[in-house]
């Protein structure tokens, strides 16, 4: 309390603060009334005389942070103005005044109830619809304690609990939510709520709740609703046996359809529509010859035959392309049954048409399968035959030559060299063969791996050339090298396999001799090696499957050429890992060039 409010309270016994409010503004009433109403929670603005000084006050309530009252704040100053205001505040008073009474008048005249609750949940302002709704009177009212008021709807709800809290919970200081939703009363009345923030600016200062009676409306539109479920059910009813047939047929999983006896669509399902490439609504109605003219020279007959006789026809195959899927041969098993009263007469025709186009695919798939299988058992045991040929060609003069050593050594003599030759040739070749096998089943399982390097093309054809022992007195060989280094990431030993490989057999099917070139260039930005030999060929229909594994021209027979039918197959993987390609161009008894190109090293 500062020195001026003192004076004027009329204070002279030392410092004010710690006493009792009455005591310390025992000389100022009007003062303390208007702190005692501000306690309350209501801010105001007071006037009286001390000392014949006329004195004005503003006095506030001061909240914390958590919404709490702490207490109330009061500035004094002096009025030297004439008791009677001036003409133009009393104007600007009388004009807020009459605005006022308008805003209070039209808040009291609206349908909704409103309430308005500030932060320390008293009630800062209601209507009079609201006390209406809620049965509250003034009484109830008077403390403009929300809570009390609170506590006095919430008997009236279906769920007092779930009411309660849901207002307790937005009347939180921290609540920004506007939301909407329906309350529902025990007496059969329903409102609709709304809730939104009250603010000052920024700030939030309370909450506003407005309360609409629906109750009229949710009675119209239950009723409307039990009318519509009323005529649905009544139309359902007269539907049914329509509805009954219709759920058959649509759900059935193949073509039914009911003809009269003029040869007209009746009822038919989706399924059977479908296969004419139109909806069962476009065809209720119309003549079979005029949505199936393919086939109503056909079906007619047999329908006017059911209904004169009176005995179906049961599991006709038919097959023929529908508008649905022009170009593709379909096939049905189709019957027809007579339709009959109660009294036996025919009404019409019921006909019943079954696809069975995937279980001819799938016989089709079954027989390519089969032959397969038994092309792949032949394959197979044509592979064992060749395998155990090429295995045992090398064994018997391997043995032969160790046999010769033996006898040698247990003679005391030294072993021939050219025993000793001969046994590591047939030795080098078995394992040319198993390494073949060995590398036909790391392909098949996915491991064949490989350790990429850069490498001249050129320099790398040279290193092969001069390891090369296959040529013969028959054969010549040519190397036309390319007129610029070609230089190609590559695995060096795996690429001398595939290399090696086409040189062997350039040279093994000319078994008459002749010249095998042997050429590297750039195409593109690729390097091409080609090797073309002036042997017997391959016929063209054999080209396409050169790459496959076991497989062996029927022009090379296993008793003029070696070989387990997989040196290719390696060749081509090989190629492909390395980002290539290999083929093959070639004429029966005209030789032929295998190529294989390579992505050059950038």
């Amino acid at each position: 309390m500062d020195p001026v409010l003192a004076g004027a309270a009329g204070w002279r016994d030392g410092a004010p603060a710690g006493h009792p409010m009455e005591e310390v503004l025992g000389g100022l009433p009007w003062l303390k009334h208007a702190l005692d109403t501000a306690l309350e929670g209501t801010e105001g603005l007071c006037e009286g005389h001390e000392h014949g000084q006329r004195l004005s006050a503003v006095v506030v309530p001061v909240f914390g942070e958590d919404g709490t009252q702490l207490g109330v704040c009061a500035r004094l100053r002096t009025l030297d103005t004439p008791k009677q205001p001036p003409a133009g505040e009393r104007q600007a008073r009388e004009h807020l005044e009459h605005q006022t009474s308008v805003l209070r008048a039209t808040f009291d005249s609206i349908a909704d109830g409103v309430i308005v609750v500030d932060l320390s949940r008293r009630i800062t302002a209601f209507n009079k619809r609201f006390q209406e709704m809620w049965g509250l009177t003034d009484e109830m009212l008077e403390e403009r304690d929300a809570e009390k008021a609170l506590a006095s709807a919430a008997p009236l709800v279906k769920d007092p609990e779930r009411f309660v809290a849901g207002i307790l919970r937005r009347m939180l200081p921290s609540s920004e939510a506007e939301n909407s939703d329906i309350v529902e009363l025990r007496d059969g009345r329903v409102f609709e709520r709304k809730s939104l923030p009250q603010r000052l600016g920024d700030t939030i200062i309370g909450r506003v709740w407005s309360y609409r009676d629906v109750t009229v409306e949710r009675h119209a539109q239950a009723e409307q609703a039990r009318l519509l479920a009323a005529e649905q059910s009544a139309r359902e009813r007269l539907e049914e046996s329509f509805a009954v047939l219709d759920t058959f047929l649509n759900h059935a999983p193949i073509g039914l359809g009911f003809i009269g006896k003029d040869l007209r669509f009746l009822r038919l399902n989706d399924a059977l529509a479908a296969l004419h490439g139109r909806r069962r609504e476009e065809e209720i109605g119309r003549l079979v010859r005029e949505m199936t003219p393919h086939v109503a020279s056909t079906v007619e007959p047999l329908m006017r035959q059911v209904m004169e006789t009176g005995r179906p026809i049961i599991g006709l195959d038919m097959t023929g392309e529908v508008p649905a899927t022009p170009g593709q041969q379909r096939h049905w098993h189709v019957s027809y049954y007579p339709v009959r009263t109660a009294g036996g007469g025919i009404l019409g025709v019921g006909a019943v048409v079954v696809e069975v186009t995937a279980e001819r695919h799938a016989q089709a798939e079954r027989e390519r399968l089969l032959r397969e299988a038994r092309e792949a058992v032949r394959i197979r045991d044509d592979f064992l035959s060749i395998a155990a040929h090429e295995l045992k060609t090398p064994l018997t003069p391997l043995k032969l030559h160790l046999q010769m050593m033996k006898a040698q050594v247990g003679a005391g003599r030294l072993v021939a060299q050219h025993h000793v030759d001969k046994a590591l040739t047939q030795v080098s070749r078995l394992a040319v063969l198993v390494n073949d096998l060995l590398d036909a089943s790391r392909i098949q399982a996915g491991r064949l791996e490989l350790c990429r390097e850069p490498l001249s093309l050129r320099e790398f054809v040279r290193e092969v050339l001069s390891d090369f022992r296959s040529t013969s007195p028959l054969h010549s060989l040519e190397f036309e090298e390319p007129g610029e280094p070609l230089v190609v990431m590559a695995d060096r030993g795996r690429l001398a396999q595939v290399l090696t490989n086409l040189l062997e057999n350039a040279f093994k099917y000319s078994p008459t001799g002749g010249t095998v070139h042997l050429r590297a260039e750039r195409v593109g930005g690729e390097a091409r090696v080609s090797v073309r030999d002036e042997g017997i060929g391959i016929p063209e229909d054999q080209q396409a499957h050169l790459f496959e594994r076991f497989f062996r021209a029927r022009n090379a027979p296993i008793s003029g050429f070696g070989g387990l039918g997989l040196g290719l197959y390696i060749c081509h993987d090989i190629i492909e890992r390395h980002g290539g390609r290999i083929w093959v161009e070639s004429r029966l008894e005209h030789g032929s060039t295998f190529h294989f190109s390579l992505p050059l090293a950038s």
